[in-house]
């Protein structure tokens, strides 16, 4: 067994798994650009809490968080104007959709929690199963931080980017979304976690 970016498996059948996952995220500019940053932000984030979640497989669970959306129509990834209730009960289903492909993958244990997992909220208000607290997979609230800024920092078809400050206020307004341990190792150190080349 070889160890491929810390991931036990064999060489060439992480290799080629990688690279199947990767081009099927390369589906919409957009969701790979967002998923790009937020492997870049978790890797550095997790390095900061010393979790002992390994490097890559944290920069993979980053990197993969989104896949699910592959299966979203575009018209609705991308629509112009505010989402219908029924359009955002579809958009949800991206969490169902990237932990079967991670699954069907058979990619790390991390990597399927970061892709079911990364919109359950601290205090239970999120979906898809609304788990709270620390009941929720580290990894996922990790992410989860990460995502939330890199999506509120990045122009989207609805709105133009807003800034850092503005992104920081509005997450400490976000009652109750984050594991708050994990959120104020990310604002104060929030210029080394975005400028910081890896």
């Amino acid at each position: 067994m070889n160890y491929v970016h810390g991931i036990a498996l064999p060489k060439d059948v992480l290799s080629a798994k990688v690279d199947i996952l990767l081009n099927m995220l390369k589906f919409d500019n957009n969701t790979y650009e967002h998923s790009l940053n937020v492997a870049k932000y978790s890797e550095r984030l997790n390095k900061l809490l010393c979790t002992g979640i390994d490097s890559s497989i944290m920069y993979y669970s980053g990197l993969f968080h989104d896949i699910g959306k592959l299966k979203i129509n575009l018209d609705i990834l991308n629509k112009e104007s505010s989402l219908k209730d029924e359009e955002f009960d579809i958009i949800k289903k991206h969490t169902n959709i990237g932990y079967s492909i991670m699954k069907k993958y058979s990619m790390p244990k991390e990597l399927q929690y970061s892709a079911f997992y990364h919109h359950e909220r601290w205090d239970g208000k999120g979906y898809p199963v609304k788990l709270k607290g620390d009941k929720i997979p580290l990894v996922a609230r990790i992410i989860s931080v990460c995502d939330v800024y890199d999506a509120l920092t990045s122009d989207r078809p609805y709105r133009k980017a807003f800034t850092m400050e503005e992104a920081v206020s509005m997450m400490k307004n976000s009652n109750g979304q984050f594991d708050q341990e994990i959120f104020k190792i990310f604002i104060n150190n929030l210029d080394s976690i975005i400028d910081t080349p890896l």
